[in-house]
């Protein structure tokens, strides 16, 4: 068995010595690197980059006093694990530039960094602009400068609205209000759009924003600073609930007692944060049926930082009423107007919302949320518009805004009745270029269809999560390619879907169409689902771009 193995090695070896000195000086090559161990490590300042990006810089020596500087950027304060990309002005994270004393520029390469306990290991394999290879090691600790956060904003939204404080008897109706004070609820989402809080703050009438911040003592009575109590009926009584409440795990707590503190600090992309925060606080998840004892809650303390807070100031109309002889019944619409709009007799341009399928004329304003978002745009200095949401669901009947699909004519009731109604019933400009529409699900195939079917109307159509082809409705693929194809001047378009949308593919072909038309579009794709979340997150991008659609 001994001399079969030699036989075998040196079978192997010839097979070896018959490769090419070539393959030989390639391996060579390949080995032939500049090779840094380090030993030392020295701080050097971090700096904030910009929003959420630090520069944490380094300094490393080896034995021999050769030094190498490294400069990482990170969204943490000290060195995370992971890899980091080369670059030579590093701005964005998990990036880093690396400069060798006395050696040529580095064009390329990556470093990885591994902590485990308190031990860092730094491994680096880098190209210089003459094309030799440097590997940079290090290992040891390493300490670090740890700042302070500058505000960012944490992706929770506050959507305030002003009421009247009202007076009600034992049986809860109104019988008035408190003269001077007003009710100022602030009803907050999380980062999903998901319900997160809302804290009702009393105070009196007419306050700035900025004029609301202070402590709040949840005290049940109408003076200023103070806050609403929370409650809950029994589910069996209907589940209703008012009032001051935040989530805590999936359960609403109803804060009953202790002070909550609104603040505010100056965001490090402008703009004012705020901040409501409460401890030691009473709070219940309900009211028992049988004993009409409320149930304790779980949580004492809430604290949800930098929320950015939309004002609704325009004028919301829901359920407004037409006649429509060719539905042959009354339909339901809703609008909102700009803040000054029975003020002044000035004239504003449309946008058309339509809703989803098993869905109403009042989705896009109770969840959409256009009345802050659109209020806002306005202050920022966007354009003031009207936004008008027909019923798509006439009787319940999800009619694809078609004709025929269903017994409702509903492209014929939109463009011959609706459209005019609304345009002599409200001040709105004329014209194409003052004129956008848009929707969701069903009504982003409805608003798509809408726009190639009449592109001499529409400057704009912007399709949030679209339906793009079902049988027995009109094919967008024909009517967009009859369109383009014959040179008529078509809306700008907008296509935004989720990347865990059911639609998410069947939208992707129909902008690879666009695209292989050469059609101009935008076609934006991000996390999210078929839900109000995304949708609502729909809402500013869409507003903004109609809003620099629309002629000046």
């Amino acid at each position: 068995m001994k001399h079969l193995y030699k036989l075998v090695m040196l079978l192997a070896l010839c097979v070896m010595g018959a490769c090419s000195e070539d393959s030989i000086e390639d391996l060579q090559g390949r080995y032939d690197m500049a090779r840094y161990e380090m030993t030392q490590v020295t701080n050097q300042p971090t700096e904030k980059l910009k929003k959420g990006i630090k520069a944490i810089n380094l300094e490393l020596k080896d034995a021999n006093g050769q030094q190498v500087t490294l400069r990482f950027t990170s969204k943490e304060w000290v060195l995370p694990n992971g890899v980091f990309t080369y670059n030579n002005q590093p701005t964005q994270d998990k990036e880093v530039f690396v400069h060798v004393e006395g050696s040529t520029s580095i064009v390329s390469g990556d470093m990885e960094v591994t902590l485990l306990g308190s031990t860092y290991y730094l491994n680096g394999l880098f190209v210089t602009a003459d094309g030799k290879q440097l590997s940079i090691k290090y290992k040891g600790a390493i300490s670090f400068e740890i700042g302070e956060d500058d505000p960012e904003a944490s992706g929770y939204t506050a959507v305030l609205s002003v009421q009247p404080v009202y007076l009600t008897d034992q049986s809860g109706q109104v019988t008035g209000i408190v003269p001077g004070m007003s009710q100022y609820i602030f009803n907050i989402s999380d980062p999903a759009g998901a319900p997160a809080a809302s804290f009702v703050a009393i105070n009196k009438e007419n306050l700035s924003l900025e004029e609301l911040m202070g402590n709040y003592a949840v005290a049940g009575t109408n003076a200023e600073f103070t806050m609403a109590n929370g409650w809950k009926l029994p589910d069996a009584w209907g589940g209703y609930y008012g009032g001051t409440w935040f989530d805590a795990e999936g359960t609403k707590q109803f804060v009953t007692e202790g002070t909550i503190s609104i603040t505010s600090v100056d965001g490090i992309e402008g703009g004012k944060l705020y901040t409501f925060e409460g401890k030691n606080l009473t709070t219940i998840i309900g009211m028992d049926g049988n004993t009409y004892q409320n149930i304790p809650g779980t949580a004492t303390e809430v604290k949800i930082m930098f929320v950015t807070v939309l004002q609704s100031t325009g004028i919301q109309l829901h359920d407004q009423m037409m006649s429509s002889t060719v539905l042959g019944k009354e339909m339901p619409y809703s609008v909102y107007l700009p803040k000054d709009y029975y003020y002044t007799d000035k004239s504003y341009p449309v946008l058309y919302l339509l809703n989803g399928a098993d869905s109403n004329n009042n989705d896009w304003l109770n969840q959409g949320l256009v009345n802050p978002y659109a209020s806002s745009l306005a202050a920022d200095g966007g354009k003031d518009m009207i936004v008008v949401c027909p019923n798509g669901c006439p009787d319940g009947e999800n009619v694809f805004y078609c004709d025929d699909f269903t017994a409702y004519n509903y492209k014929t009731y939109f463009f011959d009745e609706f459209v005019p109604f609304i345009e002599n019933t409200f001040r709105i400009k004329g014209g194409r270029e003052n004129r956008a529409i848009g929707g969701l699900s069903m009504g982003g195939y409805g608003s798509l269809y809408y726009g190639a079917l009449h592109p001499e109307m529409f400057c704009y159509v912007y399709a949030c999560s679209p339906l793009t082809y079902m049988d027995g409705i009109p094919n967008l693929y024909d009517l967009y390619g009859a369109a383009i194809g014959g040179g008529q001047q078509m809306p700008g378009l907008t296509i935004e879907i989720g990347t865990g949308d059911f639609l998410y593919e069947s939208a992707g072909y129909f902008e690879g169409f666009l695209g292989s038309m050469n059609f101009a579009h935008e076609y934006i794709t991000r996390d999210g689902v078929h839900d109000w979340a995304f949708w609502a997150a729909c809402t500013p991008k869409m507003l903004k771009k109609v809003s620099e659609a629309f002629a000046d």
